[in-house]
Order: structure tokens, then sequence, then C-alpha cells
């Protein structure tokens, strides 16, 4: 595979660099430029011996605004939280980890108990230390002399969901029941392509299992059950309210059906039970909601719906993801200076999500349903979304090229990338992708490599597919709960410690970040793993980048050879 270009360099918000200077005052200079490199800053240049008298000047500042510096004792979210016990299902998923570190970093919580399964001979407890050891939870391990403290209020739960009887260990659930305050439940199959029997068990059964376990818990404050804004994608407008227009007799009756069918009879009936739902996932979210509604409506519960969640804006480093799901899959091929295709309509307007301000808005929205359970029966939704959202797929897909290092933004604009809604033509990009694959995977074998690049764009061919429904269609909402948040609810210390208002983000400079995140976190990490690509070096890395080039270059002519009869 090409060359990968280094970090991520942010354009620093005055927040951040007020920030930076007051932990110069406090840590002094070397911790805090080891603090601004893990933070995505190092181009920050602060002088130690001026910052007290900057700090002074910035503080005096804001005085004269209305502003005041936040030491976190007046947080309405924090004293919330404070010597709570927190217990997190599915918090080796991508926006757990991100909501682990969150309240290790910034709530004196008493303990985080984790629920995770034992996964490819790996216990509980070794998949959650190496999760630890990983890049996020840097900032959280910063000071050594809390590690063993802040260690240790995190605890493995080992869980086996599908025995229903031993799910847990006995001393654990007691331990459990005992003491949880608080619950996130992001237990979730995010495979889109999963059989409907399987996205039902997960989905919905086992959350039935965990949240009969929650119901158990005596000092229980508050359950966010976290769904999906696409749980009623079927919909045009989708409302802050539970749907339950499920048919064939509701998701219990559905679940009994599928369980009676062999592979071919529940093949054949799977697209009629989903109806116009383009997946099982998202039908199976909203048989979850229902089935959170029906059996635990008593409980102080509510349900968080965000969109597609993808890298951080900010917290705890700029650009951070671990995964390929979403369009950081659809960039793999563009970061390397490949020829690639995307099946968009850049028309319309996707609806994605930060996970750091995702995580900051599930945090609030905990609060905030444990005060309105107790002033009405009713289960409150929030829809994380941003009705005010101008960016349409071409000023993001734009703006993932700025991204670029200067060489594979020419190459972008010029050769490599091809954007269409037409499906003929895309048909074509297809065929020529698997072409590229294939050449370069003989040439990946003349240099002593194991074949690889044509899995990787059939990978990325069946993620197009996959998310061709969201990339094709777009909603309006209502989200007055989070509006309400954004506006009323959440104090001004509050917003600063856990941003999560997205009609105030930089959304231009979020997109532009976006593929040096994706190389840094995700693709780097994998490239480093794999040991035969060590042999290439130097001299190599330009040739081969100099090929892909020519591969791409040709491809494309043949497009436009083609374009015409294709249209866009």
């Amino acid at each position: 595979m090409g060359g990968v270009s280094g970090g991520i360099n942010p354009i620093p918000t005055t927040r951040q660099k007020i920030i930076a200077i007051e932990v110069v005052c406090q840590r002094g200079a070397a911790p805090t430029m080891r603090l601004l490199k893990n933070c995505g800053l190092e181009r920050l240049r602060i002088n130690p011996i001026s910052c007290f008298t900057v700090v002074r000047r910035i503080r005096s500042s804001r005085k004269r605004k209305g502003f005041k510096m936040s030491d976190g004792n007046s947080s309405k979210v924090g004293k919330f939280y404070r010597g709570s016990t927190v217990l997190i299902t599915g918090a080796s998923g991508f926006l757990g980890q991100v909501l682990l570190e969150k309240i290790l970093r910034s709530l004196d919580v008493a303990k985080v108990y984790v629920m995770i399964r034992a996964k490819r001979n790996s216990s509980a407890d070794e998949r959650l230390q190496k999760m630890l050891e990983g890049v996020l939870f840097d900032r959280v391990w910063q000071d050594p002399s809390k590690y063993k403290e802040l260690r240790g209020k995190v605890i493995p739960v080992e869980v086996d969901l599908d025995s229903e009887s031993n799910m847990i260990a006995e001393e654990m659930k007691v331990r459990l029941v005992e003491e949880v305050d608080v619950v996130f439940n992001l237990l979730a199959s995010i495979n889109f392509n999963e059989p409907l029997n399987c996205a039902l068990r997960t989905n919905v059964e086992y959350t039935d299992r965990l949240l009969g376990l929650v119901s158990l818990m005596k000092r229980l404050k508050v359950v966010v059950h976290v769904s999906t804004f696409f749980s009623n994608c079927d919909k045009s407008m989708i409302e802050e309210r539970i749907y339950d227009d499920i048919g064939f007799g509701g998701y219990a009756n559905i679940m009994n059906i599928v369980s009676n069918l062999n592979d071919t009879e529940l093949q054949a009936m799977e697209p009629h039970l989903i109806g116009d739902f383009p997946n099982t996932y998202t039908f199976s979210k909203k048989c979850a909601e229902v089935m959170v509604r029906d059996k635990y409506g008593d409980l102080p519960i509510g349900i968080f719906r965000p969109p597609i969640v993808s890298s951080t804006y900010q917290e705890p480093v700029a650009g951070w993801i671990n995964n390929f799901n979403g369009p950081s899959g659809l960039v793999v091929m563009l970061s390397e200076g490949l020829y690639s295709a995307a099946f968009v309509d850049t028309r319309k307007r996707p609806f994605l999500v930060p996970v750091d301000y995702c995580v900051n808005a599930l945090l609030i929205c905990a609060v905030d349903i444990a005060k309105q359970r107790s002033l009405a029966p009713s289960i409150p939704v929030y829809n994380y979304t941003n009705p005010e959202d101008i960016f349409t797929w071409e000023r993001i897909i734009d703006r993932f090229y700025e991204g670029l290092d200067p060489a594979k933004r020419m190459l972008a604009y010029l050769v490599t990338a091809t954007v269409t809604r037409s499906p003929a033509r895309y048909a074509m990009c297809k065929t020529l992708m698997r072409v590229e694959g294939f050449f370069l995977d003989l040439a990946r074998q003349f240099r002593g490599q194991a074949p690889a690049m044509s899995q990787v764009f059939e990978r990325m061919i069946n993620q197009s597919e996959v998310l061709k429904f969201f990339t094709f269609h777009e909603w309006t909402m209502q989200n007055e709960n989070m509006q309400r948040l954004w506006r009323d609810e959440v104090s001004k210390e509050d917003s600063e410690l856990f941003p999560f208002d997205l009609t105030r983000m930089d959304w231009d400079d979020y997109y532009r970040n976006f593929i040096p995140g994706v190389v840094k976190y995700a693709i780097a990490p994998r490239k480093a793993k794999d040991e035969k690509s060590k042999r290439v070096e130097g001299s190599g890395e330009v040739r081969k980048f100099s090929l892909y080039s020519i591969w791409s270059f040709l491809f494309h002519s043949l497009l436009n050879l083609l374009k015409n009869f294709t249209g866009r």
C-alpha cells in the first residue's frame, strides 16, 4: 500500500490555547509539551516564562466579557456523577471506549463497571487492559501518581449473553445490584447485513436480559438506552417519540416467527418482515425501543438516538477513530492515493456527529433523564442531530480533499476519485476497482508481500452498497429535547466542560481533519502490524506511489471515455 501521511495539525481554538497556557502554569513546560502532543496541538508555541502574565490578561478580558474560568466546582453534571457507580455495556465498542475515557478523565465517579465478553482466547480483564493501553487513554494516564487510583476504578464484568441463567457470575451480579447508580446501555450489533434472527437476538433479546438485571438495582438513578436516529428511517420526518408501527403483531411475534424458520425460509421472509427498512440493524433497533417502553417503562430510563457517529472533534485527541465503518471506510483508498469511487448523491445532507460530542451529549442527557422521569411518566427521547446542518455530501467531500497532502489532493481532484449517483457509471467503477486490486496484488506478490488489495477494495465496495440508502436519502427531524438542552438547561460551565452543541462546531475544520485522523489512528496502526510491509522502504515507497498513480490515471481515463454514455 502507498505511503501514509503523518499526524493531524488542527488549528487550535481560543479555548484550547487558554487551557494549554494554564496547564503550563500548573505543570511546567516539559509535561505540558507532552500533553499538547497527545492533544494534537503540538504546533502551539508557548513561552512558560510569560504564561502567568498572559493568563492574567485573559482572565481580565474574560471578566469584562462576562466569562469565568472554570474550575469544575460549579458543574451540575459533575455533581450528578460525583461518587456514583457507573455500568457501561458495550464498552469495548467505538462509542463505549470514548465514553469510558471521558468519565475517567472528567468525572469523579466511585467505580465504572465495564461489561465485556471474553473473546479470541482473551479474558474480559485482558481485553479491558489492552483497550486501556491504547492511545485514546493517554491523557487519562498522563499523571503517573493517579494511575493506580483511576485504574482501580475500572472493573471488568465478564458476560456471556448467550446464557440467560448464567449471564454473569453470581458474586458480580450481587455487586452490580447493590452498587450501580447509572447505566449506559451501548450494547448493539451494528452489522447491517446480519440475518434478522441474529440482529433481533443481539439488539432486542440481549438488551431485554440486561435491563432485567438493571431493574433489580437498588440505587438506580438513571438508565440511558442508546438507539440510533435511523431506527425510524422508513419515515421522512422523525420525531422524539417511540414509534410502535412494527406490523406482524409486533416485535415479540416477529421474534417468534423467525425462531421457527430455517435459513432459506428466513431469507425469503426477511424483506417482508422488515418492510421499508434498508437493513436488519435499523429494524431491530426500532424493535428494541418498543421493547424498552413496553417492559421497562417504569425504570428511570430514556432513549438517546445519535446518527452516524464518526471520529473525534477535539477530545481527547482530534481525529481519533479505530474503525472503517461509515465514511472512514470510504476514504481509505483516497488517503493512499489510489483510485476509488463513491456511490453518493452529493445533493443530499448526511447526518454525522463526532464521537466526543456524542459522548458529552450522552452524559448530559442522562442527567436530564433523571430529572424528566421524576416529573413525567413518559420515556424521554433525544434525537442527537443538527436540524441546521447545511453540509451536503458535495461540501463534505471537498473538505475531505483538503485534508490530503498536496500531491494526493491534486490526484484526487484530477484522477483518483470518482463520485457519482449514476448506477451504470458506478457499476463500471466497481469493475475498475476490482481490476485495480487484482494488478496491485500482483505487484505486492512480486515484492514478496501477501495479496491484500483485492480484499480491501471488495470491502470498500460492500461498504458503499451498505451505506447506499443513507447516502441517497435525507430526513427532517424534531429534536426539541436536544435544543432545550443546548439553549436553556445546560450551564455555561457544563457546556465548556462537556461541549455537545452541534450548532457551534466548526464543521469545515472537522471534515478537513477527517482523513488525517483515519490515516493516523485507523490505517497506520494496522500497517504497523503487517510485518511484511516493513520490507518496503524509501525509494520503494516512491515507486509504489507512482505505480498506484499510473493505474489510477488509466482507470480514470477509461471512465472519462464512457462518462457521456452513463451520466453523472
